[in-house]
């Protein structure tokens, strides 16, 4: 079955471009500008299930995404329809052609938003009521300065005609968006691009607008192929799913049946996949060539988070003063700058490497948190990153590790809430969400003795 999430967004796009009198504006994925051109892309790609927004992280997506599409069809919405027409919200044909109506906002612009999204085709704009139909120009999305008059009536008791003056003729009835069973998020890490195909259909890159993220609703299990393509520069890892590396090859092809978490791993060409003997490690230039998961200095030590055999690790080393004057003195903007790191940071002294993988808290650790305040929390270190009240979550992070809290609180207006009442929050559930940075260090690890001081 059509994927929709990505069509209903370009819909709003559409209206969003028809608010602004055509002004080229819209939400943009990674890489992707904003614009109609753009909006003409989403479009073209919509009924092969696109991408529909970047997450970013996912977790905002979802919830933005939601919350947009309810604003966008609201059914009770009536500012700016001064007249008989009362037929709104989303509608499509029989061939899933996707059409909008909503009343318009803007006292500049009186009438109503009328968006449509065709095979490969966008049209949008605001136009006027006549009598008991709506008439007047759509802006072509995919043609600049484009117009297309239109003539829409309603027919039965719910639908729609909608006429294209000199072209085809649409009938409508009501739309809703289906709800998905489970989903798929797609994601990158690394520099490259990914794209995607139901079973039985050819998977395309685009090259125009390449997509670093993806989101699937399923209404049931389905197979879909997923492939994945390195920027210049770069080199294909791995794709894993739910954190578990299932394939080394570009392609690959997945039955979904649950909610899924899909990632295409890339790595720097040049990083060397041969496995080290971690015991006989003595300086951190012998594992530089293993896959990068970043690296930084603190105080009197450097720190270089690196893969290996699908676990993470991480070297500390001694940062003597010598070698980080001389770190320090190196230009940004020198072409050999990153040879001239690696070369000086290869000769540190690897003080310890540690296993981040196997390190992440147990459940039972995790569980010790439940009725504890986020105050006692932040005294034991942690720290905050985000909240998000619809779902009653925190965002939070302790030393490298990154953590999703529940909690329960008596506060109903957020409006003036802010980070300094956080504090008697009570956490009811913690997940534990992943690394985070890999790189971090206690003053203590990174200053010694000179951090009591």
């Amino acid at each position: 079955m059509k994927k929709r999430i990505c069509m209903i967004l370009s819909l709003i796009l559409v209206l969003s471009l028809a608010a602004c009198g055509g002004a080229k504006t819209g939400t943009q994925t990674s890489q992707t500008p904003a614009g109609s051109a753009a909006a003409a892309s989403a479009a073209s790609s919509a009924k092969e299930e696109e991408p529909a927004a970047s997450a970013s992280s996912a977790e905002e997506t979802a919830g933005t995404t939601s919350s947009v599409i309810t604003d966008a069809v609201d059914t009770d919405a009536s500012a700016g329809a001064e007249g008989s027409w009362t037929r709104q919200g989303m509608f499509a044909d029989e061939d899933t052609n996707l059409f909008m109506v909503q009343p318009s906002d803007d006292e500049d612009m009186p009438g109503w938003y009328v968006g449509v999204l065709l095979d490969e085709a966008m049209y949008g704009g605001t136009i006027p009521e006549e009598g008991a139909s709506l008439h007047g120009e759509l802006d072509d999305s995919s043609e600049d300065g484009t117009k297309h008059m239109v003539t829409i009536t309603e027919e039965g008791e719910d639908g729609l005609l909608f006429v294209f003056e000199g072209g085809e003729t649409y009938h409508l009835t009501p739309y809703s968006i289906p709800e998905a069973a489970f989903s798929v998020t797609v994601n990158t890490e690394g520099f490259g691009e990914i794209a995607y195909a139901k079973e039985g259909e050819e998977i395309a890159f685009d090259d125009e607008y390449p997509s670093q993220s993806a989101y699937i609703g399923l209404e049931g299990p389905e197979t879909y192929t997923f492939a994945a393509r390195p920027d210049e520069g770069y080199k294909f890892r791995k794709w894993t799913v739910n954190g578990e590396t299932i394939s080394k090859d570009p392609e690959v092809t997945l039955e979904i049946t649950e909610d899924t978490e899909l990632i295409a791993v890339f790595g720097p060409k040049g990083t060397d996949e041969t496995p080290v003997d971690l015991d006989q490690v003595t300086t951190l230039g012998q594992v530089l060539g293993l896959p990068d998961y970043g690296s930084a200095s603190y105080g009197k030590r450097y720190v270089y988070a690196f893969e290996q055999d699908d676990v993470i690790y991480r070297a500390v080393a001694d940062f003597p003063e010598e070698i980080a004057d001389a770190y320090y003195a190196l230009d940004w903007d020198d072409e050999e700058y990153e040879t001239k790191k690696r070369e000086l940071i290869g000769q540190l002294e690897v003080l310890r490497i540690e296993n981040l993988t196997e390190s992440a808290p147990s459940q039972e650790e995790m569980d010790a948190l439940v009725g504890k305040t986020v105050q006692e929390l932040f005294d034991e270190g942690w720290y905050n990153s985000g909240w998000n009240f619809e779902d009653m979550v925190l965002y939070m992070n302790h030393g490298i590790y990154s953590f999703n809290l529940g909690f329960e609180t008596e506060i109903t207006d957020y409006s003036e809430f802010d980070e300094d009442d956080l504090g008697p929050l009570v956490v009811t559930s913690v997940e534990y969400t992943g690394l985070g940075d890999l790189t971090a260090l206690s003053d203590e690890e990174a200053y010694g003795e000179e951090a009591a001081e």
